[in-house]
């Protein structure tokens, strides 16, 4: 995906401005300020405390993530934003109140190419059916927005590095049948190895597992300055996740809004 899948996002976030609730657990003003910025993509419902007086729709409760989940149930807001908010609690909220098994795929965006990584939660992606679950619900997910995904599967090492050690052995042959059941059930999946840098302009890359993913997201986007917007869950409701590490919101509630817009 280039650079104009991020544009189009903002363009249909901007349209629709849906009614965003996002989770706050103190910040200040100075992260409130950097979600009041996102109102030119949203109506936005603060759920929480800032920490500080705040212009914009505020709900009080003493359980940001599970208030916030609850509101999304109930359709009283169109989509959610974790904010700075317990992951935990978000994730528990979300597997009680929609019975789902909770799976991210965090957008990314490098000098113009812009892609979806997963599994960014450090307990996801554990298993080989985890892994071909995210890479066809993802592929799903992503060809809703108006791209016909390429998935990159990556593993432990290259195909020659095989005998050198059983734990790469055991990734590398993972790596190839998560990606041809991937392909067995209509995705274009590939298995590239370790060669991360041989997925640029892939759509959906898919780590090894949930630790390693969730590394690579964090020296990408905090370590680098890759410009990230969030990990939606895979549901047919729109949550946004997003990381307390971040400085600002602006991202997440603009593709909040955008994929309220994209469903509807």
């Amino acid at each position: 995906m280039d650079a104009e899948f991020i544009s189009r996002l903002e363009d249909a976030a901007r349209t629709g401005r849906a009614r965003i609730g996002i989770g706050m657990d103190g910040g200040g003003s100075r992260l409130l300020k950097g979600i009041e910025a996102a109102s030119e993509y949203a109506e936005i419902v603060i759920v929480g405390d800032p920490g500080c007086d705040c212009e914009l729709e505020q709900i009080e409760t003493k359980n940001p993530p599970s208030a916030l989940v609850d509101l999304l149930a109930r359709g009283e807001i169109d989509g959610a934003v974790r904010g700075n908010t317990s992951a935990t609690r978000a994730v528990k909220a979300l597997v009680d109140a929609f019975e789902i098994r909770v799976r991210r795929i965090s957008l990314l965006e490098l000098s113009g190419w812009s892609f979806f990584l997963a599994p960014v939660g450090i307990a996801e992606g554990d298993s080989i059916s985890d892994r071909r679950d995210l890479a066809v619900m993802g592929a799903g997910y992503i060809k809703a927005m108006g791209v016909d995904p390429a998935v990159s599967i990556l593993s432990g090492g290259r195909m020659e590095d095989l005998g050198r050690s059983g734990r790469v052995d055991r990734t590398l042959a993972e790596g190839e049948l998560v990606a041809r059941l991937a392909s067995d059930a209509g995705v274009r999946a590939c298995h590239r190895g370790i060669l991360i840098e041989t997925c640029k302009g892939d759509d959906l890359i898919v780590a090894p597992d949930g630790i390693s993913g969730n590394l690579i997201f964090r020296t990408m986007m905090l370590l680098s300055g890759v410009k990230g917007f969030g990990a939606p869950v895979i549901m047919d409701r729109v949550f946004v996740d997003s990381s307390r590490a971040r400085k600002d919101f602006v991202g997440p509630i603009m593709l909040a809004s955008a994929l309220v817009g994209m469903k509807e």
